[in-house]
């Protein structure tokens, strides 16, 4: 068993290297310790739940055979420093001066004068070429940034600035850096600190917590700017003013730490400037306490509209009774993907909260048959829909809990996670640039008069009736890409076939319902079909399964999806008409080009969004990113599981929008062609014929058209006659069966008696199906048996084209009785027709009496 350690009293240099050790490592198991920084706590109490921490009674010592140490070279300072090293390897990154006394046997030493720890860690990352994603990369810098002091530490190496650079390109949020980040001030500076903080006016206002503060003096006091940042961190206030009197001027610093307060108007009244975020203004001939006055008034009116609960919360909210069994909650937790739930009672009010923790605890001590009520949160946290978002923060950091239901009437209306936490902050912290605020102008250019119309209606029927209506997946991704759609997929957040029927009504359009999917598809007199469905979410019993389907919210409905490029919904609600909800960065994918799923088990749970992802990369010229092409490796297993008919269905889109030869081409450097399509061969041969068949101006199209599958795949068994046997597996129906086994007849029976003359092919291959010649003769040529393949061509045509020149009758008229020797003379005649040696009706006539007389 392989474990991760840190130091005790663990910084974010420390967090964040054992984090980056688990990417290197991907067994081992990080043990969080239980001494952490003020700042990585709270920065924990948020984010948690994102890292697999392991707690330290559940390791068993005894079972430990390496221990990858992180910012520290000795066990000494961590949790298993009782711990003998004697039969366990260590392995250690650190960039604190090692001496050799220190060394100790069975530890690999990875120890450098780097600024950082992290540095050294993410140099393996660099080699090793792994994907980061923005939230870790944003993780690593703050172990970088804090341990670097922001990169003005002495210790500070070029190898820490490479690595910054490397997490910028990554994704490094640096709003997010700062926010956790603290500043270090000077013993004078620390003085001014002092007095401002003892002079402090705490203001409340909308869920923002401003503070003011003052300072007069003769002296001069120098970066008050870094005075006043460090007051922002220090009272975790959302913004810091500070006014300084001294050498006959007023000085206005201001910092914030959110987007809601915008402090340059404020300064710009002063006549000063800066940053939405940090600026300053100095001003003469006043007196402190006239701009503290006026410095206030301004504040408190310059604030924008706060976030709140209601924007951010998930709804509806799955919830379960108290007397739910502990072991059932366990397994709606997996389903739901849900690390909590709400408890309601027998009228549905709110009477605690169950977590993952309670329910490990629980069924650790084997009590998975008792109800839930004997290990839930007798006292819940709630909020309003009004509650702002810088209130829930402060209310999941002070309670330490990972859920607040949002309560109206006493009853649930929705539910904010730590997840939606995070999500708002990075969203807040994002780039304005290539994130659309919405798709508006796109569909008003892009969409005909009558189907805007039709779609603003709907979303007022749906404000109407307290439901949400959003368009969402290939059209919405079809519109950013400005390319015409002809499906409109449309999701309610509430009950979707009966507004759908409502709709419809209002509309005079014709219904169809599919109540057993949930679903309804309304027809207009004038305008698109619209498709309705109720927001669902989704979970698979086991890999490769149909999914179970349960009504859910939007958000769970877009994880459903197949890759980030098809995540992304836009509101059809009268206030927020064509407005994004793009969770999973949806739109930077589609700017990028770039296919990504939305988790890391989804080709295990559906397979076949591995065709789908390569029809994608054919369709939008995208390309699969490395991390998702690794999930395609690591879920081949899960293949297997699939039904036939499931795969017959994807591949049936798949070639009828893309290069078949390119598709094979894709699958098989995937390397899941021959799981797909057991026994499939992709070579020089078997390229060529698919080539050859899709090149063909006339192939045969008794079947072709409506089964084009089938005929790419075949050309992918006719390898040799060994190859050809197993494409039986794939036949589905007795036509395609009769193919392959025709064509392995051919195979089997390729002697020189058989092509001798197309007449004497016939006496063998007037019963094999056509599509089998044509395959058959493309194998050939392609082999270079061009004789071979000449003949079986030219007898196809014959045998396509075979004159009726003599009938049955005609023989009883040339006095012959009927019986079996009628069958003989009409296949003889047939024979000769087909070498030629008949040519007309006449020749017929004479080479049937010939016969005969």
């Amino acid at each position: 068993m392989d474990v991760i350690l840190s130091h005790n009293h663990m910084d974010f240099d420390a967090l964040a290297s054992m984090v980056a050790a688990s990417r290197i490592y991907p067994n081992a198991s990080m043990v969080l310790s239980n001494q952490q920084s003020e700042q990585v706590q709270e920065y924990l109490a948020i984010y948690r739940d994102s890292f697999p921490f392991v707690s330290e009674e559940k390791i068993l010592w005894q079972d430990v055979d390496h221990i990858i140490l992180t910012d520290v070279s000795t066990l000494d300072r961590t949790i298993a420093s009782s711990v003998s090293t004697s039969n366990v390897a260590v392995t250690v990154y650190d960039h604190h001066p090692l001496n050799e006394e220190d060394k100790t046997e069975n530890t690999t030493y990875y120890v450098d004068n780097t600024g950082a720890a992290i540095t050294l860690l993410l140099e393996e990352i660099m080699k090793q070429e792994l994907e980061l994603t923005s939230f870790e990369s944003t993780l690593y810098a703050l172990g970088l940034y804090t341990d670097t002091g922001a990169f003005t530490y002495p210790n500070t190496t070029i190898r820490d600035l490479k690595a910054a650079v490397f997490l910028m390109e990554h994704g490094m949020q640096i709003e997010l850096v700062q926010q956790f980040s603290e500043e270090t001030l000077s013993t004078k500076q620390q003085d001014a600190f002092h007095h401002y903080l003892s002079t402090a006016e705490n203001i409340n206002k909308d869920g923002l917590h401003l503070v003011m503060a003052s300072l007069s003096t003769d002296k001069y006091i120098g970066s008050v700017n870094v005075i006043t940042s460090r007051l922002l961190a220090t009272t975790g206030a959302d913004a810091v003013i500070t006014i300084t009197s001294m050498q006959n001027k007023v000085f206005i610093i201001g910092r914030s730490s959110s987007k809601r307060i915008d402090l340059l108007p404020l300064m710009q009244s002063f006549h000063g400037g800066g940053h939405e975020r940090a600026a300053s203004a100095s001003v003469k001939n006043k007196s402190i306490s006239q701009v503290w006055s006026e410095v206030r008034e301004s504040l408190v009116h310059s604030l924008k509209k706060p976030v709140t609960a209601a924007s951010i919360m998930s709804t509806p909210v799955k919830t379960i009774s108290q007397n739910t069994r502990v072991d059932e909650t366990k397994s709606q937790m997996l389903h739901y993907g849900h690390n909590g739930f709400p408890v309601v009672d027998e009228n549905n009010q709110l009477i605690g909260i169950i977590s993952r923790r309670d329910i490990d605890k629980a069924t650790q001590h084997k009590l998975g048959h008792a109800p839930v009520k004997g290990y839930m949160s007798n006292t819940p946290i709630s909020v309003t829909k009004e509650t702002s978002f810088e209130n829930i923060q402060k209310l999941l950091i002070q309670y330490n809990v990972g859920r607040l239901p949002v309560l109206e009437n006493s009853k649930i209306i929705g539910i904010v996670s730590r997840t939606d936490v995070i999500e708002q902050l990075h969203q807040l912290s994002r780039p304005n640039e290539n994130q659309p605020v919405d798709i508006k102008n796109q569909m008003y250019s892009l969409l005909p008069t009558n189907t805007i119309h039709l779609l603003k209606q709907l979303g007022e029927l749906a404000e109407k009736n307290n439901a949400k209506a959003f368009i969402i997946g290939g059209i919405v991704r079809d519109l950013i890409l400005e390319t015409g759609s002809e499906d409109i997929d449309i999701v309610i957040e509430g009950n979707g076939i009966e507004i759908a029927e409502t709709f419809a009504t209002e509309t005079e359009a014709s219904i169809t319902r599919h109540e057993t999917f949930g679903t309804a598809t309304v027809t207009p007199k004038i305008g698109p079909r619209l498709d309705f469905t109720t927001s669902r979410t989704e979970y698979y019993e086991k890999p490769a399964a149909l999914p179970t389907v349960s009504r859910s919210n939007i958000k769970e409905d877009l994880y459903r999806r197949d890759f980030t490029i098809n995540a992304i919904a836009a509101s059809l609600q009268p206030d927020s008409f064509g407005q994004l909800l793009d969770y999973f960065n949806g739109y930077e994918d589609i700017l990028n080009q770039s296919l990504r799923v939305l988790h890391n088990l989804s080709f295990v749970e559906d397979p076949t969004r591995i065709l789908r992802g390569v029809r994608f990369e054919s369709r939008f010229s995208f390309q699969l990113d490395k991390e998702t092409e690794a999930f395609i490796h690591h879920s081949i297993s899960a293949i297997n599981k699939l039904s036939y008919s499931r795969i017959i269905t994807e591949c049936q889109y798949l070639f009828s929008e893309t290069n078949p030869v390119q598709t094979i081409n894709r699958l098989d450097q995937l390397g899941v062609l021959n799981k797909f399509f057991k026994g499939a061969v992709w070579n020089d041969k078997t390229c060529t014929i698919l080539t050859s068949v899709l090149q063909q101006d006339n192939p045969p199209q008794k079947e072709f058209a409506l089964e084009k599958w089938f005929i790419i795949i075949s050309c992918l068994y006719l390898n040799n006659q060994h190859t050809i046997k197993v494409a039986e597996s794939i036949a589905v129906t007795k036509k395609q069966k009769k193919v392959v086994q025709d064509i392995t007849y051919l195979f089997e029976n390729d002697s020189k008696e058989l092509f001798d003359s197309a007449g004497t092919f016939h006496k063998y291959a007037y019963s094999l199906e056509e599509e089998a010649l044509f395959l058959t003769a493309l194998a050939f040529e392609a082999d270079e048996e061009k004789h071979k393949a000449h003949l079986i061509h030219f007898y196809y045509e014959k045998r396509k084209n075979l004159p009726h020149w003599v009938s049955g009758n005609d023989l009883i008229e040339a006095g012959l009785t009927p019986g079996p020797a009628f069958k003989e003379y009409l296949f003889e005649l047939e024979q000769a027709i087909i070498d030629e040696v008949v040519t007309n009706q006449k020749e017929a006539v004479k080479f049937i009496h010939s016969r005969i007389y």
